[in-house]
């Protein structure tokens, strides 16, 4: 009998003990979510605070991406464009087969443009493109040599991020926000007159007529181990 008593004492003290573990843990996690919440609305008046300087020095210096560094990484500010078809049959008098190639209808009346076509009607619609500096004249702007030159230029896709890389790869280190707008400038160029090159000045104002471009802006922190 005193045998029994003693086991039920144990799985009583058991139960008391598991209930504490769970009202410590309940503790723990409320505690910890309100700091997340905190730290989320921190997180957010650092990255608003940032933003607002980097736009403002982009929109003084006509920039679509900009870079600030700290010591473990960097802020990245990139604009971004949507580009909507409000008038697909204007596009197909304008542009013919290559408009019914290149922007497919979706069954509820939206339309989705192959990636590259829709960069270069979002850059022609903007008029976001100029021949007036070729990526070589950037490139020896930034003392690279003929070979260095030649290995790079394939390689640029007149993507901010990875175009630096490419340039960093061959040792253009630091602030190089304006030599990489005005390669971004000349690949949007490139991608225009393949396209639209042909046109005339009556058919794109035709075009811009036809599509709608959405301006907004991304953001993001980079950082080693960063997924």
């Amino acid at each position: 009998m005193l045998g029994l008593l003693a086991d039920d004492e144990r799985e009583n003290q058991g139960g008391l003990d598991m209930q504490e573990e769970l009202f410590s843990l309940v503790d723990e996690a409320i505690s910890l979510e309100k700091k997340m919440k905190k730290d989320k609305k921190t997180l957010d008046q650092l990255k608003a605070k940032l933003t607002n300087a980097a736009y403002e020095e982009m929109d003084n210096k006509n920039l679509k991406f900009m870079q600030i560094f700290g010591l473990y990484g960097s802020f990245n500010v990139v604009h971004k464009e949507k580009l909507d078809i409000d008038n697909f049959n204007r596009l197909v008098e304008v542009l013919g087969e290559i408009a019914k190639a290149k922007i497919t209808r979706k069954e509820e009346i939206k339309y989705e443009t192959e990636s590259r076509f829709k960069e270069a009607l979002i850059a022609l619609c903007n008029d976001d493109y100029s021949d007036e500096i070729s990526i070589e004249q950037v490139l020896e702007v930034l003392e690279l040599d003929d070979k260095a030159i030649k290995a790079v230029k394939k390689k640029l896709k007149g993507d901010y991020l990875r175009d630096k890389k490419v340039l960093e790869s061959v040792g253009v280190l630091g602030d190089c926000e304006e030599e990489l707008h005005y390669i971004r400038l000349y690949k949007n160029f490139e991608l225009v007159d393949r396209f639209f090159g042909e046109l005339t000045d009556e058919q794109i104002a035709q075009i811009k007529k036809a599509v709608f471009i959405e301006a907004g802006i991304s953001v993001g922190l980079e950082y080693e181990g960063r997924r």
